[in-house]
């Protein structure tokens, strides 16, 4: 394990340019490659192949197809095909950082962890006595070990550069999507993260280190990060294995595999949503979803969506 040289090295760099620029990608999803990944994916959640392909020409036409799959009674395996297959090569990179760490470091950073889950209220209620002196119910509290000061300085500057596509690109593009089609709860189970229960869900080791570098506050449904936030997860399990030279649990390459090939996509039991990836997108200089003349981003189907920077447009 080695520490990162500066805050955005060429190595954090070369990290976060690989997944912002799949997260951006018009290339044609290479569909043979993909499904390829599907199945090594549900192989590492102990899952049997899906039978069937169902390729989406677009991110609303897999939103109709998802509503048909879930109401057909097909079960979700989004939690652990993508979820849980990221959260065990994301644990197994973390590990040896602790193992190194010294008490009075594990000691501060358990501190500082859980002090900022508290204070910025993901860990739930808050209670004042007559004084106004505060109290925390750290009800759910995170298992996974806290996120130490190497660790923070290696993926913060890479997390921040993949966020901010989320945040100036795909966040228009999914909230149109989910104006038009998906604003109900019926689409729960194609979630990656699914906090209806719980602010907290004490075993998404992803979702602690994310929160604890980034600060989202992610408990209010964004489509774009509550339906794919893969590319973060990716590029947090990438900078763990660049950067700090730990090796991850090999179940993440499916999701790696099929990330690098095609657009979004979600497992069920027996059936693969697919989705191509846009042919057209446009952002301007400083990276937001932008097009004066026309739509920002069209998908094969002609699909679009409107935007100028950064905010979406109803469609002309």
């Amino acid at each position: 394990m080695k520490p990162p040289t500066s805050p955005m090295s060429a190595q954090a760099q070369a990290v976060a340019n690989k997944w912002t620029q799949a997260a951006l990608s018009c290339e044609p999803a290479d569909h043979a490659r993909a499904e390829t990944a599907v199945r090594l994916a549900y192989q590492a959640a102990g899952h049997p192949e899906p039978s069937r392909f169902l390729w989406c020409p677009s991110p609303p036409a897999a939103m109709e197809q998802l509503h048909r799959v879930i109401d057909d009674g097909h079960t979700s395996l989004v939690a652990s095909v993508r979820r849980g297959n990221l959260n065990r090569s994301l644990a197994a990179a973390r590990a040896p950082i602790w193992e190194q760490t010294s008490k009075l470091d594990r000691f501060t950073a358990h501190g500082d962890f859980h002090h900022f889950m508290e204070w910025t209220g993901y860990y739930g209620e808050q209670r004042y006595d007559g004084v106004e002196a505060r109290y925390d119910l750290m009800e759910f509290p995170y298992r996974c070990n806290p996120v130490t000061e190497a660790e923070a300085a290696a993926l913060t500057p890479v997390l921040h550069a993949v966020r901010q596509v989320y945040d100036l690109v795909h966040a228009p593009i999914w909230a149109s999507i989910d104006r038009n089609i998906t604003a109900s709860y019926t689409l729960l189970p194609a979630r990656f993260w699914d906090t209806e229960s719980s602010i907290v869900d004490q075993d998404d080791e992803g979702h602690a280190v994310i929160r604890y570098c980034l600060n989202p506050r992610d408990w209010f449904f964004e489509p774009a990060w509550n339906l794919y936030p893969d590319w973060l997860l990716l590029a947090t399990i990438d900078t763990y294995q660049q950067l700090l030279e730990t090796t991850p649990d090999p179940a993440w390459e499916g999701c790696r595999k099929v990330t690098l090939a095609a657009g979004p996509w979600w497992p069920f039991a027996d059936i693969a949503v697919m989705s191509e990836r846009p042919t057209f997108l446009r952002v301007d200089e400083q990276g937001r979803l932008h097009n004066e003349d026309g739509p920002a981003a069209v998908w094969p189907d002609g699909s679009q969506t409107w935007a100028r920077d950064g905010n979406g447009l109803p469609p002309r």
